[in-house]
């Protein structure tokens, strides 16, 4: 099973990105759906089945407690994913490095450094320049919305086209 670790995005939010981004939707390749709007904290990948209840054991291990995150701007990694970004968060920060702490096996040498992002569309390239004025021609409100889990997914096709499912949810302190 294909597995990473991560954070939710709370519906409302979801369908605000979504709908701002609808009238840019020329083609409906690449788009990600709303469903599965998500910020990665760590790619695990292909994974076996028996070692799925030690991640969520290990994932319970982590304390943490709510914080708030903020949407920025839209932009782009090499003009081929279109991507959300999320303003400067040290909570997150925090998070990611105990993730990171706790699962430190499958970290990557070659990994680029953690740019904090909601990926929503991917192989644009030849729609660059469309989306690109898109996004500056119009302005995207800034979303602040709460972070009370921490989240095991699995990335898998279901029969709506979804691909990421949660499938372990570590909530966090309130206190």
């Amino acid at each position: 099973m294909r597995l990473f670790i991560g954070i939710e995005l709370p519906d409302d939010v979801k369908k605000k990105i979504f709908e701002f981004l609808l009238p840019l939707q020329i083609t409906p390749k690449g788009w990600e759906n709303a469903h599965d709007y998500h910020q990665t904290l760590l790619f695990i990948g292909e994974t076996p089945d028996e070692k799925i209840e030690e991640i969520k054991e290990r994932m319970n291990q982590i304390v943490f407690y709510p914080f708030e995150l903020a949407t920025g701007a839209f932009t782009f990694f090499n003009r081929r994913i279109m991507f959300l970004d999320l303003k400067p968060s040290n909570d997150l920060l925090r998070l990611k490095f105990l993730v990171d702490q706790n699962f430190s096996e499958w970290l990557r040498e070659k990994d680029k450094e953690f740019t904090p992002h909601i990926t929503v569309k991917r192989w644009q390239r030849y729609e660059f320049e469309h989306l690109d004025k898109g996004i500056k021609s119009r302005e995207f409100q800034s979303l602040i919305f709460p972070v009370t889990a921490l989240a095991l997914f699995k990335s898998e096709k279901d029969a709506d086209n979804n691909k990421y499912h949660v499938i372990h949810r570590v909530q966090f302190d309130k206190h």
